[in-house]
Formats: C-alpha cells, sequence, structure tokens
C-alpha cells in the first residue's frame, strides 16, 4: 500500500504542478491574447493526448481509493491487554479462521462467507452459508452460531459478542438446480 500510495501521490503532485504552473503563469502575464491563444492552440493539437492523460489520472485515483478502504477494513482490529502485554487480532483473520473451521466441522456447507464489523454493542458477525440439501436447516444454523459464539469468546478472547447472523443464500441437491435465496437489501 505504502508503494502504490507514494506512485499515485507523485502522479497527482506532477499533475497538480504542471496545472499550478499553467495557471501561475497566466495570472503572471495577465492573461495576455498570445498567451492565451497559443494555449488554445495547444490544447486544440493535444485534446486527445490531454482527456487520456485526465482519465488515467481519474481511474488512477479511483483504484488508489478503493485500495485505501481496503486497506483501512484489513487493518481493523480487536485489541486487548495481556498479561504478557497488548494483543491485536485482525478481523480478515477472525473471518477466515471461522470460514476454515466451520467448513471442517459442520457437514453439508457448500460454501460460506464470514463478515465481521465493530459496532458499540460488540462484534457483529455476518455469515453467508450455502447448503446442500436433504439437511436440517435450523440445526445447522444454530450449530454454525453456537460454535462461532464458542470460537469467538474462547479461542480469540472476545467478551462482546452483539449478534451472530446466518444467511442461507442458497440450497442446492447434490449436482442438481439450484435455488436462489435473497434477502430485501441485496434486491433493493
Amino acid at each position: 500500500m505504502r508503494i502504490w500510495s507514494r506512485i499515485v501521490g507523485t502522479l497527482y503532485i506532477i499533475a497538480g504542478t504542471i496545472f499550478s504552473f499553467l495557471l501561475l503563469t497566466l495570472w503572471a502575464t495577465g492573461a495576455k491574447e498570445g498567451i492565451i491563444s497559443k494555449l488554445n492552440f495547444f490544447i486544440q493539437q493535444n485534446i486527445s493526448g490531454l482527456g487520456i492523460t485526465g482519465i488515467v489520472l481519474i481511474m488512477v485515483g479511483i483504484v488508489w481509493v478503493v485500495n485505501w478502504f481496503d486497506y483501512i477494513y484489513r487493518t481493523k482490529v480487536i485489541s486487548f491487554d495481556n498479561p504478557g502485554g497488548k494483543i491485536k487480532i485482525s478481523l480478515r483473520a477472525i473471518e477466515d479462521y471461522i470460514n476454515s473451521m466451520l467448513m471442517k466441522q459442520i457437514q453439508g456447507i457448500r460454501s460460506l462467507k464470514v463478515k465481521n464489523s465493530i459496532s458499540s454493542k460488540g462484534l457483529e458477525t455476518k455469515i453467508r452459508v450455502k447448503l446442500y440439501a436433504h439437511l436440517n436447516i435450523p440445526e445447522i444454523c444454530s450449530r454454525i452460531q453456537e460454535m462461532t459464539k464458542d470460537y469467538l469468546q474462547d479461542a480469540v478472547g472476545i467478551e462482546r459478542i452483539s449478534n451472530i447472523e446466518v444467511f442461507v443464500t442458497s440450497i442446492k441437491q447434490n449436482g442438481e438446480v439450484e435455488e436462489e435465496v435473497y434477502d430485501e437489501e441485496e434486491t433493493g
């Protein structure tokens, strides 16, 4: 992230310097007709190159913002004091561990995605799961919630668990037709 930020920062500094120099030149010369006509001629001759440069700068900025938000998310941590010192655990590490633990220990899960967030009430966990048919869905969902809560309290040491929400997105018979289920948030 640091290298990418430096590259983007350098590009924007160069572009800003060039644009500022252009505006200062126009201001210093009092916007004389000769300078404006030369600038107008330059813009007309290089309109496609200037447009492509502008588009590239905007795209680089958008990619940087997306990467920055992803970096901020990845570095969110839960921290607590231990007799030996402070302990920090990344939310992404917790999500990955819950995912692998549930996939290994519960039969009938085709795939799942775990999303953690921190609120004022504590840690909120949302689990989106795809199951195979012929299972007792309420029982499996209850086991998922219990195992997740036990893991968060016992293995990680999180005391404030706000909510563990399980959302079954599809139920698939072995190799047959799949029915997708969507909640109101996804469709609207």
